[in-house]
C-alpha cells in the first residue's frame, strides 16, 4: 500500500510538476502627431513631430522597447513585426491620427488576432495641437 502511494505521488509530481506556467503579455502602441504652431517670445521655425512608439512586457518586464515601431509603419505603412523572447507577432498599423477618429488595434499571433483597446486622444498644450491613437493588448504567450 505504501508503494503504491509512493508511486503515485512519483507520477503526479512528474506530471504536475512539468507544466509550464503561461507567461502574461502586455503591448501597447503609440502614433503621435504635434503641430508646433506658436513660437511664444522670439524666432522659432513652426514644425510638426511624428512619433511612432511601442513596449512589450512580458511578466511585468520590457522585453521589447519599440525597435522597429516609427510613425510611418505604425501609422498607415506594413505595421511592425517583433521577436521579443521567444515570443513572435505583427503589430497591423493603427491608422493615421489626423485622419481618423479612432485607432486599428490589430496585432497577430500565429493565426490568431488579438484585437486590443484603443482610444484616441487630441492635445491641446499652448502653442501645440495634436492627436494621439493609443492601444493595449493583453494575452498569454
Amino acid at each position: 500500500m505504501l508503494t503504491n502511494t509512493i508511486s503515485f505521488l512519483t507520477v503526479a509530481a512528474a506530471l504536475f510538476g512539468t507544466q509550464v506556467a503561461a507567461k502574461s503579455c502586455h503591448l501597447e502602441t503609440t502614433v503621435s502627431h504635434r503641430q508646433n504652431n506658436a513660437c511664444g517670445y522670439g524666432s522659432c521655425i513652426p514644425g510638426d513631430t511624428f512619433i511612432g512608439s511601442g513596449v512589450l512586457k512580458i511578466d511585468d518586464e520590457v522585453q521589447w522597447d519599440g525597435k522597429g515601431a516609427s510613425y510611418d509603419n505604425l501609422s498607415n505603412g506594413d505595421g511592425v513585426d517583433v521577436d521579443a523572447d521567444g515570443v513572435k507577432f505583427h503589430i497591423d498599423a493603427l491608422g493615421i491620427p489626423d485622419a481618423q477618429d479612432k485607432p486599428s488595434c490589430k496585432v497577430h499571433i500565429g493565426d490568431d488576432t488579438n484585437v486590443g483597446t484603443g482610444k484616441a486622444k487630441s492635445v491641446g498644450l499652448p502653442g501645440v495641437m495634436g492627436k494621439d491613437f493609443d492601444c493595449t493588448h493583453d494575452w498569454e504567450c
